[in-house]
């Protein structure tokens, strides 16, 4: 069976049956990988950076690239947890923090009541 290593302050390592996702890997070996949308693909939290062992990965679909690609996340080495199917000895990385959420500067238009536009 391959084995499965989560970098990560709380991170795991251990054997998981081929054709499993890192998710599943994950919940299997006591790791908490975040996963918003409940392993669907809908979202990037469950996404995980690729150290070694990217060639045991299954192939990236088009699906998965594409939520990715929305994300400016395109390098080969990120991946989501909930789609990646471990096929060999691999080692992810897990971000402590995932990226901050983006800020909101007020637009100059924001707040202007009773301003004829015509």
């Amino acid at each position: 069976m391959p084995r499965v290593t989560f970098l990560h302050s709380q991170g795991k390592s251990g054997t998981v049956p081929r054709n499993t996702t890192l998710l599943d890997a994950a919940n299997e070996l006591g790791f908490p990988l975040n996963h918003d949308c409940g392993g669907n693909a809908s979202c990037t939290t469950c996404r995980i950076e690729v150290q070694q062992g990217g060639e045991h990965l299954s192939e990236i679909e088009f699906e998965e690239q594409d939520l990715l690609d929305r994300e400016a996340l395109s390098e080969s080495w990120h991946r989501l947890g909930c789609q990646a199917k471990i096929l060999g000895d691999v080692v992810v990385k897990v971000p402590e923090t995932k990226w901050a959420a983006p800020t909101t500067e007020p637009s100059e238009a924001q707040g202007v009541q009773g301003v004829d536009i015509r």
